[in-house]
């Protein structure tokens, strides 16, 4: 038995076919789900006449990127007030343009990028408005960063190709219910995620 690890899935995250003109990032927002890892356990990428790389982001970086509100806010505002600093995954404060994510009310998370923070109240301003159901006070927020701050998992796929990874645990998030983020630097030659597969697991 030396080398398996248990595990079971408890549910899967699919996506299908996308693209983007060259230059444009390609990008995938893979919700958390409570109590379970995220983990990519299939890919199909393509890359054109030009090398691209999947970056996949995650948490792991730095406690500041993961924290909780300290009192719910209601739809269709943009701020929340959080209980930590909070960071991107270098130790940097968060700043605009970071890339977050929050769990609304109902369980399910929603991405956005940060717009402000204010430090001295530990108030984060989104870009969108927060849906309705709102956030509850202890709901988790998580902040990616950007692909820059290097906090991410990186696939590469060569030029003229497509790159299949795994079947298998390709890459799994450092914590359980966290979310990932996914992203196609699609460089000058446009590329696709053509599918990717994660499951739900409970290691």
């Amino acid at each position: 038995m030396s080398g398996i690890i248990p595990a079971y899935v408890e549910a899967v995250h699919t996506t299908g076919y996308h693209t983007e003109l060259a230059g444009t990032v390609i990008t995938e927002a893979i919700p958390g789900l409570n109590g379970a890892r995220l983990a990519l356990i299939h890919a199909l990428v393509t890359a054109a006449a030009t090398a691209h790389t999947l970056s996949i982001m995650h948490t792991g970086g730095n406690a500041g990127q993961r924290s909780k509100t300290t009192a719910g806010a209601a739809a269709a505002q943009k701020d929340i007030v959080v209980d930590d600093a909070m960071t991107d995954g270098a130790g940097n404060a968060i700043a605009a343009n970071d890339i977050v994510a929050y769990q609304i009310a109902d369980g399910s998370w929603t991405f956005d990028t940060a717009a402000g923070w204010v430090a001295g109240t530990k108030t984060l301003t989104l870009t969108a408005n927060i849906p309705t159901g709102g956030i509850l006070s202890g709901g988790r927020v998580v902040n990616f960063g950007v692909v820059g701050d290097g906090i991410l998992y990186k696939l590469s796929i060569p030029a003229s190709a497509q790159k299949e990874f795994g079947p298998g645990l390709v890459v799994v998030a450092p914590y359980a219910g966290d979310p990932l983020y996914v992203s196609d630097n699609n460089a000058a030659a446009a590329g696709s995620i053509d599918n990717l597969l994660f499951g739900y697991i409970n290691i």
